[in-house]
């Protein structure tokens, strides 16, 4: 499993999207958001992200699994036909659990969420259920068993996820040559549109073909503009209550109804099916209609410019703190991971709740704020240590290829980061010498002071701290006679101590050290046995 997950960091992208997109409406004259709605979106998709970070790893390894013991046929990811016949069958796994969703009320109740705003634009697109993703990955499991290798599925998941982003809008009209083929922006519309005639309809994620095969295409129509939102309209912000709208409704009906077989059956039955029993008390509490698209005042409360102001503010906080939660999730404790799933989750209702004038938490808000910003602290300033490992065979004796090792002045000849050494001795260092050195990185001159702690016959360790970005290092040598010649094994540890450079090592860094540690062991190979022997 992955030391990070990157999904964090593709919200700010997000962001500046559906901020482009506000701007271009907001500059033709279209008025297509609505600032609580976008609140709630966003907290909703934030939800689903911190469940992703929890379970996606663990559930991607049950895939591999698979993969590994039980594939039937052996696809290599460097073949063309590969990604073509994958690409389809991911597309239409994706389609089955999308339907099914829509038809089966359990399955219904971890995706309605996706339809509750009553607005349709990118924000939209984020606005997911929480649970969604505990149900979906069953249905991609056959393919690790057709034999779909592990990093095809995992970029054509991530591509279709993706593609998926930019059909949440308005602000594109019908495509000539695309509709009908592939998914678009018109024909996603129909698929949110609330109108009779839309309902459960165009459920294809990047094909459209699947809806024209199993019967379940429309194209939209202009005599018929789309109405969005669930037909069952979402009356608040809060972001659990509209994750458990419809289980909750399920919930009282199975309590209330008489037999047995309609208390369980309920849960499998088509969206929308209610036990007769229930039907005839007309208990509207938790009526489930499915009957098309109804006339009325969308949901939005008035509150004051400052509440709005203080949402906004604290929205935007609890946006960093995710970022960071989500990208560091797979590496933090589970205590750290129990704190920061609840500290998110509270603060998005909390802040949603103020979206309704509700003022329940305002004496809670002296208690969450502070601790907000001690676990943004804590992550911000959490470390993470690299291990880098690199080995290699000399035709030069154990001693002689140490000594040259250990000897910090000729690291220039051989290292590519290392710039300059200062140092008095052309010796080995032993252990309590000091040096310093300034080394090359991506982001410029980086100076180190280094102490050498162990110094033995076969072993080399000094440490050092970066002056620069506040780093340490652990570099470690460590020779090994091997049938004549000697194995070398060079061990770089070093430690980072905030969430930018985490992130920067995570994206770039790391796998450019990488690189210039094999090349390190290539130069060190050759200037070790071009040496003429040195007694030291």
């Amino acid at each position: 499993m992955s030391d990070y997950n990157i999904n964090g960091l593709a919200i700010p992208l997000f962001m500046v999207l559906m901020a482009i997109e506000y701007l271009y409406l907001k500059f033709t004259g279209k008025s297509l958001h609505r600032y609580n709605d976008s609140v709630t979106s966003l907290s909703m998709g934030l939800c689903l992200l911190v469940s992703d970070a929890l379970l996606k790893a663990y559930t991607f390894a049950i895939f591999i699994y698979l993969w590994e013991n039980y594939s039937v046929f052996e696809f290599s990811s460097l073949e063309p036909l590969t990604w073509i016949i994958f690409f389809l069958a991911v597309d239409l796994c994706y389609y089955a659990f999308h339907r099914t969703a829509h038809e089966i009320n359990f399955l219904w109740g971890a995706h309605v969420g996706h339809h509750q705003s009553e607005e349709y634009n990118l924000v939209t697109a984020l606005r997911q259920s929480a649970f969604q993703y505990g149900f979906s990955w069953v249905y991609y499991l056959p393919l690790a068993i057709l034999g779909c290798p592990p990093q095809v599925f995992l970029i054509l998941f991530i591509l279709l996820k993706m593609y998926q982003f930019w059909l949440h809008t308005q602000a594109i009209n019908r495509i000539p040559f695309m509709e009908g083929i592939f998914s678009t922006p018109s024909s996603h519309r129909v698929h949110h549109a609330k109108n009779p005639i839309y309902i459960d309809r165009n459920y294809g994620g990047t094909l459209v073909i699947w809806d024209r095969l199993f019967s379940s295409w429309q194209p939209e129509l202009s005599s018929e503009p789309c109405h969005y939102g669930t037909t069952r309209p979402l009356d608040t912000f809060n972001p659990i209550k509209a994750n458990f709208q419809h289980w909750n409704m399920l919930v009282k009906d199975t309590i209330h109804t008489q037999f047995i077989s309609d208390k369980i059956g309920l849960w499998f039955k088509p969206t929308g099916w209610r036990p007769d029993d229930c039907q005839n008390k007309s208990l509207k509490s938790t009526t489930l209609q499915k009957n098309g698209c109804n006339k009325r005042e969308k949901y939005n409360p008035k509150v004051s410019k400052l509440a709005n102001i203080y949402v906004g503010f604290s929205f935007l906080c609890i946006i960093i703190v995710a970022v960071m939660f989500i990208f560091l999730a797979p590496s933090l404790s589970g205590i750290y991971l129990a704190i920061g799933t609840s500290l998110i989750v509270f603060s998005l209702v909390v802040i949603n709740n103020f979206l309704e004038g509700n003022n329940r938490y305002t004496l809670l808000e002296m208690i969450r704020v502070p601790v907000l910003f001690w676990f943004t602290s804590a992550l911000w300033f959490s470390t993470s240590t690299t291990t880098i490992v690199d080995s290699i065979i000399m035709d030069k004796p154990t001693q002689q290829v140490l000594a040259y090792a250990s000897s910090p002045i000729s690291w220039p000849e051989w290292h590519p980061q290392s710039s300059k050494i200062y140092v008095k001795s052309k010796q080995p260092l032993i252990v309590n010498e000091a040096f310093e050195e300034d080394i090359m990185t991506p982001v410029g001159k980086n100076h180190l002071t280094w102490r050498v702690k162990e110094s033995e016959s076969n072993l080399w360790v000094a440490h050092a701290n970066n002056q620069t970005n506040g780093s340490t290092i652990r570099l470690q040598y460590k020779v090994r006679a091997s049938e004549g010649k000697t194995e070398f094994e060079r061990r770089l540890e070093y430690t980072l101590p905030n969430f930018w450079l985490v992130v920067a090592n995570a994206l770039y860094y790391k796998s450019a050290v990488e690189k210039k540690s094999e090349d390190a062991l290539q130069r060190l190979k050759t200037a070790v046995e071009n040496q003429v022997k040195v007694s030291y």
